[in-house]
């Protein structure tokens, strides 16, 4: 019973996560939303190699966030994909960048979900993000002629 309680209140943290990064997701694409920002952009695409790369990179998808800080140096910067990998910063500077990225064969449906924090006031409108390689289509129910 305690297990069950224990992963439906992981499971619900989850959702709650993914739902308010998927409110932000937009503004987390945009611009810095001022002239001091950690901003926060991502995203998940497939690709195809070329010929002569090795068969690993002939079909492969990438999930990827990254923080950029602008207007200043940013002290203690965490970047952290919900579930997965960390970065850490003591100090990153003006131009500087936090990447999280992974790589594999084959593509399919993901999503790649995080945050970023410093111990500095930051504007939070584009420290979450949620991004998906999912596309929903219409059904095309068009009459033949």
């Amino acid at each position: 019973m305690k297990t069950k309680l224990m992963r439906a209140a992981i499971a619900g943290a989850a959702a709650v996560g993914i739902a308010a990064g998927g409110v932000v997701a937009a503004p987390a694409q945009a611009a810095p939303v001022g002239p001091v920002d950690l901003d926060l952009i991502g995203g998940v695409y497939c690709a195809f190699g070329k010929p002569g790369d090795p068969w690993a990179d002939s079909w492969y998808m990438v999930r990827w966030m990254e923080v950029t800080a602008y207007g200043r140096d940013w002290p203690n910067v965490t970047l952290q994909e919900m579930g997965g990998a960390q970065q850490f910063s003591p100090l990153l500077k003006q131009g500087e960048k936090l990447r999280i990225e992974t790589k594999w064969f084959g593509c399919f449906p993901s999503s790649i979900s995080g945050y970023t924090i410093s111990s500095d006031v930051d504007p939070l409108q584009n420290n979450f993000g949620f991004w998906a390689n999912v596309e929903r289509r219409g059904v095309d129910s068009g009459s033949a002629s």
